[in-house]
């Protein structure tokens, strides 16, 4: 599956997958490109804010909770 397109674009995109197949996450990878920081830091900082303003993902972790209860917590 081919995820391309506005930050918006492909949050809704995963919200429709994880709707029609469940789940719980997406293994993310660039087939042509090799990953670097820039391609990170538009995953971070341009679809990850797009996933939580859908409550796709968490804004916040429960203070805490080691890693593996986060992990679980989802």
């Amino acid at each position: 599956m081919e995820l391309i397109g506005t930050p918006d674009h492909v949050a809704e995109r995963m919200g429709e997958v994880m709707e029609e197949v469940g789940g719980d996450g997406f293994m993310l990878t660039t087939p042509v490109l090799r990953m670097n920081r820039r391609w990170i830091a538009e995953v971070t900082d341009g679809l990850v804010p797009a996933l939580q303003r859908r409550g796709l993902t968490r804004s916040a972790y429960t203070p805490g909770n080691t890693l593996r209860q986060n992990l679980a917590e989802f």
